[in-house]
């Protein structure tokens, strides 16, 4: 069992949570954590619970609710979840240090540029963003900064400021100055695609569990294009905005939970609305400006995690 208890011997406390960053394979990396024997992964992964800086209209705001998705792994030595936010959110590592004080932090990292893009792709199927060029996605982040030019659909809009989201340096030196460098462990897309084997080894190692257990290596969370136009316009744009209740009930319990719910529903049709496919590559236009962008912060990368990062610029 984890051992972790927060004020009853029956509470489970989740000790394992892998922060971000998004579309850098933590979909993949928390599916096959979760088929580990001592590990247990809460269903939804990411139920965004911390990172109280954010707003985000898929929040599970209620602690028991998300005290109850880790029951199922009160004998597991692990339980944990994988909010990709926690990472950009400036206070997260220290809730999460106050939350649960001996845990372990997994962060994965992917080339900014790509994964940018693929951001981009997804929070246009999600709704978030309303920009379906990249470009004008991009050129519209000063306007964003003001509060204007946010989709009515938005459910995450500080994610629309880009340039932001790719800061990685300094979001993985606020989880190395709260929980210490011997707690968190840093994994990268490319090596994580080229050698998955290798990279969950690694992760098992880092974690103290059984390094013997070989999880279904399965494509997880691949590109996606949409089937039924007709339902994504109501999942992402809908003649009144159903899918998010708390904005139009009284501020309690209540309208917090029929938000998740409506937001989980949400998701779940979404995903049933989608196949996968292989989206069109970024204009080396664009390419090469936002190499240019992030240079400076992939040299600081680079020095604070001792790896050659050149490849990316």
């Amino acid at each position: 069992m984890n051992g972790t208890t927060n004020g009853t011997a029956d509470t489970v406390i989740p000790n394992l949570f892998l922060v971000g960053a998004a579309k850098c394979g933590t979909t993949a990396m928390a599916s096959y954590l979760g088929q580990h024997p001592e590990i247990h992964f809460s269903s939804p992964k990411e139920p965004i619970y911390f990172g109280r800086d954010l707003e985000h209209a898929w929040r599970l705001p209620d602690l028991d609710d998300y005290l109850a998705l880790f029951d199922a792994g009160r004998d597991c030595r692990y339980v944990g979840e994988g909010t990709v936010w926690y990472l950009y959110s400036r206070t997260a590592a220290e809730e999460i240090k106050a939350f649960s004080p001996d845990a372990k932090i997994l962060i994965m990292l992917r080339n900014p540029v790509d994964m940018l893009y693929s951001l981009h792709g997804q929070f246009l199927f999600s709704g978030n963003e309303n920009h379906a060029s990249f470009e004008k996605a991009l050129a519209a982040e000063q306007r964003r900064r003001q509060g204007r030019d946010i989709p009515r659909t938005a459910h995450f809009p500080a994610g629309l400021l880009y340039s932001e989201v790719v800061r990685y340096s300094a979001q993985i030196q606020r989880y190395f100055d709260v929980f210490g460098r011997d707690n968190v462990h840093v994994m990268f897309y490319d090596d994580f695609a080229r050698e998955p084997q290798a990279v969950y080894r690694a992760v098992l190692e880092f974690l103290g569990v059984s390094t013997e257990h070989q999880p279904d290596y399965a494509v997880v969370n691949s590109a996606r294009s949409i089937r039924s136009i007709t339902l994504h316009r109501w999942l992402t744009n809908p003649p009144i905005d159903i899918w998010n209740p708390g904005r139009w009930l009284p501020r309690g319990r209540l309208s917090h939970g029929l938000q998740w719910r409506a937001q989980h529903l949400r998701g779940r049709l979404y995903n049933k609305n989608v196949t996968q496919t292989k989206r069109p590559p970024m204009t080396p236009e664009t390419k090469r400006r936002l190499k240019g962008m992030i240079g400076g912060e992939v040299e600081n990368l680079g020095r604070l995690l001792g790896r050659d990062l050149g490849v990316w610029v």
